[in-house]
């Protein structure tokens, strides 16, 4: 495993501009956000008073929600007409919960990855992969993730086990770059299962000239994106609305971009900028 803050990339340049990609093959890749939040649906301090008072519960890491099994499935069913051959997933309880009917659908197997994890996450309050197989029995035990954990800031850091959000950025575009050459994805029909922050990702494959102008992700909503064998990338359908193949939305879980952040909107884009590298 690579760690994401040792590359720099340029996402607003041409991928054919890394001297990697020359013999690249065409690469198809989904970009998808997991389905409503149970927490959404109680109520943040609900569902944070049932965490304290239980070993078994980590606020963090919500379910989905009902509506959100049921957006899975109908996720589920619209992309399985796609020929998706791989499907690459956050760790989180609630990506894991979108993936699986994918999986089920596809015949595919689930590869756990924290390359495509949340953002400002504490890794060590999830469980270890292994433990979720009980309830997860399509993860492919034999994948070697890109990332096995994150960087979080030390006893110093402002927040002591959180990735800091530059951190985040840095993990994108080092999986922006890494796709498209790593040999379980390059020239595959990719699903990455991922959470709403993740249009930091669609910006670097994209070369979308800000975070804010690459849009927002929806719940189950889905970023089309195909790089040809010179990375040339080409947007094919946009993520911000899932109705077309969603029979039911939850207010709770809106679709969410950059500039819905708690971080404002001008400090996420000069992190971004920092995290590309000098030009």
């Amino acid at each position: 495993a690579v760690h994401a803050s040792a590359v720099q990339f340029h996402p607003s340049e041409p991928l054919a501009g890394c001297p990697e990609m020359a013999a690249a093959p065409r690469t198809t890749i989904f970009v998808v956000r997991h389905g409503d939040r149970y927490d959404y649906e109680v109520g943040r301090e609900e569902w944070t008073a049932r965490c304290k008072a239980s070993a078994a519960l980590a606020a963090s890491d919500p379910p989905l929600s009902s509506l959100g099994h049921q957006q899975a499935r109908e996720l589920a069913a619209y992309l399985a007409k796609e020929g998706i051959t791989r499907i690459l997933v956050s760790p989180y309880l609630r990506a894991l919960q979108t993936a699986q009917p994918l999986a089920h659908a596809t015949g595919v197997p689930l590869l756990v990855d924290f390359a495509v994890a949340e953002s400002h996450q504490r890794p060590a309050g999830l469980p270890a992969t292994d433990a979720r197989l009980p309830y997860f029995p399509e993860i492919d035990e034999s994948y070697e993730p890109m990332m096995t954990t994150v960087m979080t800031d030390d006893a110093e850091g402002a927040e002591p086990g959180v990735e800091p959000r530059l951190e985040h950025m840095r993990r994108m575009l080092y999986l922006a770059r890494t796709l498209l050459v790593h040999p379980s994805f390059a020239g595959q029909t990719v699903a990455i299962v991922t959470h709403a922050a993740s249009m930091a990702l669609v910006s670097a494959l994209t070369g979308a000239p800000s975070l804010d102008a690459a849009g927002k992700l929806a719940a189950c909503g889905a970023y089309k994106i195909v790089l040809g064998s010179d990375g040339v990338a080409t947007l094919v359908e946009r993520g911000d609305d899932s109705s077309a193949y969603l029979t039911c939305q939850a207010s709770t879980t809106a679709a969410w971009g950059f500039a819905d952040s708690a971080e404002p909107l001008d400090s996420s884009e000069t992190m971004w900028r920092g995290g590309r590298g000098p030009r």
